[in-house]
């Protein structure tokens, strides 16, 4: 390779790594917007080569960063609260797939940790019925998504001690606890859809905290987000902070409309 290129990839590098500062990682079409006098093929041959010397990293398909993004999971089965630990126990007997989320995913993104919360477990849909039959046996308090105008009265909304979750994708979980970002998108799906006992700000102090954790890989909140049904929100919460102050005005103004 000439002296010429070496340069020029050197400027190119420095400049990409400026948007990348901060963690972020770039999908391939906002690279090309950022050179936009350059030839996309030109960006990906020079984005391969980056790639190839270690100096960028390839995060997902079609995002990149200035470093690896680690595996973000859960402290693990022996921080899980005492009640889902036991629900652990039982429900790994029955072979579905399975996984605990929500709170017990997230320890050490949450400040104050609720003493007793309702616990969020995933299951395949050819298991929910069984498990929920088997759970409720013990005596336990079990409800599916489809029981969620049951879970927003206030006489029931205190005592349920399980929600249960249809998942298709198991592959964002570790030992049958979500990764962090697989379990914020569904505690944020149970506090807007099913009265989840988590205040609004108490569930954005948690997304702010993995934000300066450096816990959230964009690729997988995506994915996570697939599989709950609800990458229309997602996405637009995890590219607010890139919206204008005029973007955001409109944005708030409408929000106010629709009430």
């Amino acid at each position: 390779m000439s002296r010429e290129h070496i340069t020029i990839d050197k400027q190119f590098y420095n400049e990409l790594a400026e948007h990348m500062q901060n963690g972020d990682e770039l999908s391939i079409k906002r690279i090309y917007s950022l050179f936009p006098e350059i030839n996309p093929k030109t960006i990906s041959w020079r984005i391969h080569r980056l790639v190839q010397q270690g100096k960028l990293y390839k995060t997902g398909h079609g995002y990149y960063a200035l470093t690896k993004i680690d595996e973000h999971n859960a402290a693990g089965y022996d921080y899980l609260q005492k009640k889902s630990q036991v629900i652990y126990d039982m429900v790994i007997d029955y072979g579905y797939n399975f996984y605990i989320t929500g709170l017990d995913s997230l320890i050490g993104e949450i400040h104050h940790m609720p003493e007793k919360y309702p616990i969020l477990l995933v299951i395949e849909e050819a298991g929910i019925k069984e498990i929920q039959e088997i759970l409720s046996e013990k005596e336990l308090i079990v409800l599916t998504e489809k029981d969620r105008d049951i879970i927003g009265k206030t006489t029931i909304k205190n005592k349920v001690d399980i929600i249960i979750l249809k998942g298709k994708d198991f592959s964002l979980s570790n030992d049958h606890i979500a990764q962090k970002e697989k379990g914020f998108v569904d505690l944020y799906y149970a506090v807007t859809r099913m009265e989840y006992g988590i205040s609004i700000p108490e569930l954005s102090r948690i997304y702010r905290n993995m934000q300066r954790n450096n816990s959230i890989a964009i690729t997988k909140i995506k994915k996570s987000a697939k599989d709950r049904g609800i990458s229309t929100e997602i996405n637009w919460l995890i590219e607010i902070d890139k919206a204008s102050e005029k973007a955001l005005e409109f944005m708030i103004y409408q929000i106010e409309e629709v009430k």
